[in-house]
């Protein structure tokens, strides 16, 4: 239980409002640049 009161704790941060901007940033890149290869490859 503790890590997830950590876990809850860092989200409230400005860091970790940062942190998953970057990280749902490069999911986005990630699937575009997957769907690409796969119409590419299809």
């Amino acid at each position: 239980m503790g890590y997830l009161r950590t876990l809850r704790n860092y989200l409230r941060t400005a860091k970790a409002r940062h942190d998953l901007k970057d990280y749902a940033r490069a999911v986005c890149i990630i699937l575009l640049t997957a769907l690409v290869i796969w119409r590419l490859l299809s």
